[in-house]
């Protein structure tokens, strides 16, 4: 039970990783010392809201509290829709997540399938803590998510180094170099950290890919209400009813 419990901890986080046709490079690019160039950023940032089409090969480290994991991560997303594989060292199996931050499906290697559709919700009434996942999406690209920033940090070159986001902080310690489908050289995060409280995600990126993006076309007459979908439940870790979370050791606040 302990082991199913792990591997669908570690399926969740994994799906926050997160994101590319060309292939990345090699040598890592270290931040520029020196003023903030913020005209480059303001160009950089409105290039990366425009990447929805990438692949991303990694690895991922994930601690929380007294408990950690690693993994190989392997994400695909086209548009809204992600695919994400998880391998060893697990030393239990593998898995595979699929869908979008408000509806995923999580198939382990021994064939259980579980579905949420509040995976952020699900986490925190299993664990105790949750973690931004419609957020980390844009965070793995070296972009704040929607929402209000602080301590906004740009390097030399107008590649960010940190900001605090929703009480989490995200750093970016060095990137890669990139060939984007037009051909030009961008650069993508290498290595960034993410923790807030006692939560802390890592990841190495060893490969981007990125592709063209498809026409945007606007649905807002014509978008499909979210479908209700019973939510993750891992065996002996019930949701408390609504108004209840005393069965539940509450470790941090529930997602805002």
């Amino acid at each position: 039970m302990r082991v199913l419990h792990r591997l669908i901890t570690l399926t969740l986080f994994g799906l926050l990783l997160g994101l590319l046709g060309a292939c990345s490079t090699s040598q890592a690019l270290k931040p520029v010392d020196g003023p903030a160039d913020t005209e480059t950023w303001e160009d950089r940032r409105a290039w990366l809201l425009e990447q929805d089409r990438w692949d991303l090969d990694g690895r991922t480290a994930i601690a929380a509290y007294d408990e950690g994991w690693n993994a190989s991560i392997l994400w695909r997303q086209r548009g809204i829709l992600m695919d994400v594989r998880l391998s060893g060292p697990l030393g239990f199996g593998s898995a595979r997540v699929t869908g979008t931050p408000e509806l995923l499906t999580v198939e382990t290697s021994d064939g259980e399938t579980f579905v949420t559709s509040d995976p952020e919700t699900d986490l925190y009434w299993q664990l105790g803590w949750t973690a931004p996942l419609d957020r980390m999406r844009y965070w793995v690209l070296g972009l704040p998510g929607p929402g209000e920033v602080s301590g906004l940090e740009v390097d030399g070159a107008g590649r960010l180094r940190g900001f605090r986001q929703g009480r989490w902080q995200v750093d970016f310690e060095d990137y890669l170099q990139v060939t984007a489908p037009d051909g030009s050289q961008r650069a993508l995060p290498r290595k960034l950290e993410m923790f807030r409280d006692n939560v802390r995600i890592r990841l190495i990126v060893a490969e981007w890919e990125l592709q063209a993006s498809l026409p945007r076309v606007d649905d807002s007459t014509g978008s499909e209400k979210r479908r209700s979908r019973p939510g993750l439940r891992i065996p002996g870790k019930e949701r408390p009813p609504a108004g209840d979370a005393g069965s539940t050791p509450i470790r941090t606040e529930p997602p805002r």
